[in-house]
């Protein structure tokens, strides 16, 4: 993962599973890779890190239970961020 940063001033995360790939797709990625490549930017002195999270992931356990499991994640990754001390912004959208 430190390579894919080398020589980056700022990151944007938004990737995603594909649709319908299941809980522990949206966990793979939303979750365990973002938290990942946040961890990679402030190892690398990198101190700008753009989020786009999703409408619900600040309550997740508010969603119906078919989207709790990626607004879920989604939240996990952006309280992550949030005490990464890097300087952040989250998109919800």
């Amino acid at each position: 993962m430190d390579k894919a940063v080398d020589n980056m001033k700022a990151i944007i995360f938004l990737a995603g599973p594909r649709p319908k790939k299941g809980p522990d797709k949206t966990k793979a990625v939303d979750k365990n890779r973002a938290i990942k490549l946040i961890d990679a930017a402030k190892m690398n002195g990198i101190d700008r890190f753009v989020m786009i999270s999703s409408d619900g992931s600040d309550n997740p356990q508010q969603a119906q239970e078919t989207l709790r499991h990626y607004l879920e994640a989604k939240h996990d990754a952006d309280e992550h961020l949030k005490a990464s001390g890097m300087n952040y912004t989250i998109v919800r959208q």
